[in-house]
């Protein structure tokens, strides 16, 4: 941190500020980051609608203040500061007045430790910008409200713009502050800055934006190819910085670009596009250059806009979600009858579904993984448990030995107490767990055999089963089968369709592995089965259980009880 203020208290760190606000025209604040506790300047009450001096959720309250184009970039500049990441505050960004009208400011602060504990506090000013307050002072670059200015002229005037945006991002920015000080981090953004200016000389304006953040704009009718010019440039320029200052610090950046001809967008809208373009530079390793794709932004913002719809359909009592269920049989004994016209069904996988209004049903593979990375697979997966749970309990008043199977999510697993959701669902449903069976996908826990193992008996304690879900996907781990006490091995549809009709080789695998699994105490179920003849060729493995569309596809609860589910009272019928 920049300070250590061991002897100063968050008291009188207040009246020192109160005392500096009587001869400034900037509000000075104090925000107690570990409580959520903001104190701010009395005279910037009558301008923005702070509840009152003191308030609590002081995150969550400045963002309210923040004008719809800024939340963004503020929600992120604050995790900086919040979660530890920066000890350092700086930003411009618009707060709405009391009169509802944006207004251009900038933000400063430092974070200094309090008290004996060494309380994380950020101590900081909001200034409101005029015309002549354009540039940043460390790097003597204008800021964002200059860029908008700038901008704003060109399109006033034709109503479209022409060129390109690249945006400069300087990487671990944060991990510099805190192993060599701001001080450090400072000298690399100044260092960084010249690079650029440069770099972009006779090509693109630059521009300083929040914290480690800058802008190269072009509105003549330059191309991404030029951007690209910019980025060469700026890659030579670093590494020959980086000799002159004998490596005393190693930097690097990522960039992304947008480039735009006769377009009528914002500003606003085409920083959106260069903020994704560098998101993706940066999921690729940092130190490089994306080219924005139209394609792949139109698939942001469906997936954005999905998140938006699965959240609320959460909210709503999980209106729209559903579970589909899928028939599992006896690969031992495939028929109940003699006239093998009855298949010898065991139990069923439960699969999630889900639809809206807008879009109607949508594939599992677009939105399961969007449920995932927002973390909207929790509260889901909860559902999943109890509504499964109390469908087995309902079958099993039909079909005694019915087993249900569900499917556990490693992200619900790793975020979440899943044992204590999935202890719940069996009280609240009443369920036999002896007729619940959890499926975990082996390869989310490669690096953990361990943790996997010890997931496996915690559910087998409780009197439930626990199945490895599409094995032969990704990189599976043979070794490890053996310490995993697993009920079942389902191999997924893929390694099915090589046993069926793939080569020698192929087949040779899959006798293997499915002898090793009967060796280690596993049943082995054959997933992807399509036809009588695929049953046919897989016999020779001796598989305990099939499941596939031979045998019924995915459907809703009341299709499965009319079509797949075999009342007790009627087993004998079909023996005769």
């Amino acid at each position: 941190m920049l300070g250590d203020f061991i002897h100063v208290t968050k008291q009188q760190l207040e009246a020192f500020s109160d005392a500096i606000n009587q001869c400034t025209d900037a509000f000075v604040f104090v925000f107690d980051l570990r409580a959520d506790e903001l104190y701010m300047a009395e005279q910037a009450q009558a301008i923005f609608n702070f509840p009152e001096r003191r308030f609590s959720h002081a995150k969550e309250t400045l963002l309210r203040l923040v004008s719809n184009e800024d939340i963004n970039s503020t929600a992120q500049e604050l995790d900086r500061v919040c979660l530890g990441h920066s000890d350092t505050f700086n930003m411009e960004c618009r707060l709405v007045n009391k009169n509802g009208k944006p207004v251009w400011v900038s933000m400063r602060g430092i974070v200094l430790r309090l008290g004996e504990k060494g309380e994380p506090t950020l101590l900081g000013r909001i200034a409101i910008i005029d015309e002549g307050d354009k540039f940043d002072t460390l790097t003597n670059l204008p800021t964002v409200s200059q860029l908008r200015k700038d901008f704003g002229k060109v399109w006033t005037r034709n109503q479209k713009v022409s060129g390109f945006i690249l945006k400069v991002d300087v990487d671990n920015l944060g991990q510099i502050n805190e192993q060599f000080g701001t001080h450090t981090g400072d000298f690399v953004l100044s260092l960084v800055s010249d690079c650029i200016k440069r770099s972009a000389k006779g090509i693109a304006g630059v521009y300083k934006l929040n914290s480690d953040e800058f802008i190269c704009m072009n509105l003549t009718g330059f191309s991404a190819i030029d951007a690209q010019r910019i980025y060469q440039n700026l890659k030579r320029n670093i590494a020959d910085t980086e000799q002159r200052i004998d490596y005393e610090v190693v930097f690097t950046v990522s960039m992304g670009t947008v480039a735009f001809y006769n377009d009528s967008a914002h500003l606003d809208e085409l920083l959106k596009k260069v903020n994704y373009t560098i998101t993706k530079a940066k999921k690729k390793g940092r130190n490089n250059l994306t080219l924005f794709n139209a394609v792949e932004y139109a698939k942001h913002l469906r997936n954005l806009d999905l998140q938006s719809k699965l959240r609320e359909s959460i909210k709503n009592n999980f209106q729209g979600f559903q579970l589909f269920y899928q028939p599992v049989v006896d690969a031992k004994n495939l028929y109940l009858d003699k006239d093998r016209s009855v298949f010898n069904i065991i139990g069923a996988e439960a699969l999630l579904r889900w639809s809206c209004p807008e879009y109607g049903m949508i594939s599992p593979e677009e939105f399961v993984p969007i449920l995932e990375s927002s973390g909207l697979i929790i509260p889901v997966g909860r559902w999943i448990l109890l509504t499964g749970f109390n469908q087995c309990r309902e079958f099993n008043k039909v079909q005694k030995n019915f087993h249900m199977s569900l499917n556990l999510s490693y992200i619900q697993v790793k975020k979440s107490d899943v044992l204590s959701d999935v202890q719940i669902a069996i009280e609240h449903s009443g369920v036999n767990p002896e007729n619940i069976t959890l499926e975990l996908t082996e390869s989310g826990y490669m690096d953990n055999t361990a943790e996997l193992q010890k997931l496996v008996n915690n559910f087998r304690e409780m009197g439930i089963k626990v199945d490895i879900d599409d094995f032969g996907t990704g990189y599976s781990n043979l070794r490890y089968l053996q310490y995993l006490h697993a009920a079942t091995l389902k191999l997924d549809y893929s390694f099915v369709h090589k046993a069926t009709g793939g080569d020698e080789g192929d087949r040779k695998v899959i006798k293997h592995i499915t002898q090793m699994a009967h060796e280690l105490g596993m049943a082995v179920c054959m997933e992807g089965v399509e036809t009588a003849e695929d049953i046919e060729k897989l016999e020779i493995y001796n598989p305990d259980k099939y499941q596939g569309f031979y045998f019924g596809r995915p459907c809703p609860v009341i299709q499965f009880r009319e079509h797949y589910l075999r009342p007790d009272s009627k087993m004998d019928t079909y023996k005769k």
